[in-house]
């Protein structure tokens, strides 16, 4: 079996290589670049996978949504389950046997997914639901019936899957086939992308790749093991200090890395008076890695500025007293299990990240050499951001704050012309808005513009031609990010442009408290996300109310807008569900820490009528406290996103004092922040100061004077 999962991934590598570059940064999730993406119907498509199946002996076949990265969003080449099943949103996982095809997915998800996969012969089951079987145990209950195994490819199935497939009692999965997906897609599957690498710069970073590399390296060493093999590519960008575009909104590269280290050869220098520069002279292990690239142009100069010696071959010998970690440039295509083996050698522990790594990366390494975390230390040190990367975050939050801002005044205005504006239309407009902000890269992910009962679906995506005009009489809800070379931002706000009915107004002051108890609180250092969680739900659950989703995930420093390995959440699920969930235990027990930045966004749906969501972006930072008892030091969060709330949305006769104060504070700084953003980019922008006083600018200044009134003027009392 070994053997075949090998061949595979070697065969996967070689098509990735021949594909032809691709650009994809005008995708937007659910609007597929090439026209024959759905080229077959949903009965075609089935037809040709279970004739495969019989073919290969196969009783069921497995399609999760990741890649050979384990990545939450894709490239179009690798959204097998989304052309498979028409359900386009990020997280599903899907199985079709000899008579069914069914399709997991989350509460964010359960609208969305009913519409588009109605009238086909899939079947949603709704994850975490009551009376809906997990898809380890529906397997488990009815797998004596399947015709043969469960088939699935290697190099998309994560070791932590595998194992707790196997803890559910699941029959092992069948891995020596091909990809019985891309099989039945054939020629008009999209290519492979291959983007240009683009160095990061340290003033950005923070911290060069060679001092990363150090401390990785020292971290591999504590853990009593040789090497660590990475799959993920947002820690391959933060570890060597690079960013690219082969996935639409996330800067990311395709790539793996082998991190290895030899204590022997430090120890060598330390007796001759050397050290190694990016170890400050403490750590006594030598550092080398090796990177495998689709696009390997300029990283060999980039990486040598960053602190490391980079080598044209694996063969040359490296001398035993060295300044910095080498560093080996392969192509991406020569990356497998085999490669693995040769790179790490005959002995040492090997560490993979469980909830990352896949089968077919480790299947020729020994079983007892595997050393499986759930979490990386390459993960764990790009979760806690440095002083520059903070500095960067808050002023690409200042920058896309205006932005926003910008935007609703524009929209604010059209509606009030009786000027129609469709979801779409909205989405495409923050985004040109945004574009025009300094070091503005485009969008973190595609913008969720949804108006009335659109709104109550979660992550929403308005399609051009057939989503509906923003009703000014309705709830608006817009979640929206940007990608800036020095930061991540993701904020979501719920408005109305007419006379909101008392249902709404009290769903959203109910969240608006929520929101700002998650974001006014204080706790000792290491307190888990799911302790906090509790806050943002408790005014919510008062009156009966709650939401399928998480309250907080991490966000990447101009990386991905959803990283780990930590999260505030739990809250929406049976506590049986927690504890028989390893990924919801990882993230949510995961320790908050200072540095961490993340976000905070409770909210509230109804179905065929509105939705609610608040989001801003928060920095964990040290907390300034009356005592200091423990030896824990304690925390709170710094906001940065100066995006105002809707007054008209606000029942102050169910506001404490102390909350209306707290609002009136953050409007105030909300002004002083949006009014200078405003001016200096239109300046920036126009290149002098008269510009600034365009009707554009004006328009936005008057909108954000006007949202950020003290709310004692605010209308709704009760």
């Amino acid at each position: 079996m070994a053997a075949a999962v090998m061949t595979f991934a070697r065969r996967a590598g070689q098509r990735q290589q021949d594909d032809e570059a691709f650009c994809p940064c005008c995708y937007r999730k659910g609007t597929p670049l090439c026209e024959n993406f759905d080229a077959k119907s949903s009965q075609e498509k089935l037809a040709g996978l279970r004739s495969l199946m019989r073919a290969y002996g196969l009783g069921a076949y497995f399609v999760p949504s990741g890649d050979a990265h384990s990545s939450e969003y894709v490239g179009l080449a690798d959204q097998r389950r989304e052309w498979l099943t028409g359900f386009t949103g990020s997280a599903g996982t899907a199985l079709v046997t000899e008579s069914e095809a069914l399709l997991w997915t989350d509460g964010r998800y359960f609208i969305q997914a009913a519409e588009q996969l109605a009238g086909t012969e899939w079947v949603l089951m709704k994850s975490q639901q009551p009376g809906v079987q997990e898809l380890e145990d529906w397997v488990n209950q009815r797998q004596d019936a399947f015709s043969g195994p469960v088939g699935a490819d290697p190099s998309l199935v994560s070791i932590s899957f595998a194992q707790n497939w196997k803890k559910k009692g699941c029959a092992d999965l069948e891995l020596g086939c091909p990809n019985l997906v891309d099989a039945v897609w054939g020629a008009t599957k999209p290519p492979t992308s291959r983007q240009p690498v683009v160095p990061q710069p340290i003033a950005y970073t923070g911290e060069s790749a060679a001092s990363k590399l150090a401390r990785v390296g020292l971290a591999i060493t504590q853990a009593g093991c040789s090497a660590l093999v990475i799959n993920a590519l947002d820690q391959i960008a933060w570890l060597f200090n690079a960013r690219g575009a082969d996935i639409a909104c996330n800067p990311v590269f395709l790539a793996y890395a082998v991190v290895c280290v030899d204590e022997a050869p430090r120890a060598a220098a330390a007796e001759a008076g050397d050290v190694c520069g990016a170890c400050d002279g403490d750590e006594e292990v030598a550092v080398s890695a090796t990177l495998y690239l689709r696009a390997q142009e300029g990283m060999a100069g980039h990486l040598a500025s960053e602190g490391c010696v980079v080598l044209n071959d694996a063969a040359v010998e490296v001398p035993a007293i060295k300044r910095g970690p080498t560093v080996v440039i392969k192509d991406y295509a020569e990356f497998c299990a085999d490669e693995v083996a040769a790179v790490v050698g005959d002995v040492g522990t090997v560490m993979f990240e469980s909830s990352s790594a896949t089968l077919a990366m480790s299947s020729t390494l020994q079983t007892e050499r595997q050393r499986l975390v759930a979490c990386s230390p390459v993960e764990r040190f790009k979760a806690r951001k440095n002083k520059e990367e903070i500095a960067g975050i808050i002023e690409a939050g200042k920058k896309d704050a205006a932005a926003i801002c910008s935007y609703f005044a524009w929209l604010e205005a059209q509606l009030a012309a009786k000027t129609a504006v469709t979801e779409a239309q909205g989405a495409d407009e923050i985004g040109r808005r945004r574009k025009c902000m300094q070091n503005c890269i485009g969008d973190s992910f595609p913008t969720i513009s949804s108006t009335g009962a659109n709104a109550a679906v979660i992550h929403y995506h308005a399609e051009h031609g057939s989503c509906a005009a923003i009703d000014p009489d309705s709830i608006y809800l817009c979640d929206t990010g940007g990608q800036y070379l020095d930061g991540t931002t993701d904020v979501t706000r719920t408005l109305h442009f007419g006379a909101p009915s008392e249902e709404e107004v009290r769903a959203y002051t109910r969240v608006l408290q929520g929101h700002i108890a998650l974001a006014t609180a204080t706790f000792p250092s290491g307190t888990p996300g799911l302790m906090l969680e509790m806050l943002a739900r408790k005014p919510l659950w008062g009156d009966g109310m709650n939401y399928l989703h998480g309250t907080g995930h991490g966000i990447g420093a101009y990386l991905n807008v959803h990283e780990g390995p930590f999260g505030i959440g739990g809250g929406s699920s049976h506590a049986e569900r927690i504890v028989n969930s390893v990924r919801m235990q990882q993230f949510y027990l995961a320790p908050l820490e200072e540095g961490m930045y993340l976000s905070d966004e409770p909210g509230f749906y109804l179905d065929g009528k509105f939705g609610v969501r608040l989001e801003s972006d928060l920095v964990i930072v040290s907390a300034e406290t009356r005592f200091d008892w423990g030896a824990r030091p304690y925390l709170c969060f710094a906001y940065t996103t100066p995006v105002p709330f809707c007054r008209e949305l606000v029942d102050m006769s169910l506001l404490s004092p102390t909350e209306v104060r707290w609002i009136d504070n953050f409007h105030a700084e909300c002004r002083n922040v949006l009014t200078k953003e405003l001016f200096a980019q239109a300046a920036r922008a126009a290149g002098d100061s008269e510009a600034a006083q365009s009707e554009d600018v004006k328009r936005s200044i008057e909108w954000v004077i006007k949202a950020t009134e003290p709310l004692c003027a605010a209308t709704h009392m009760g």
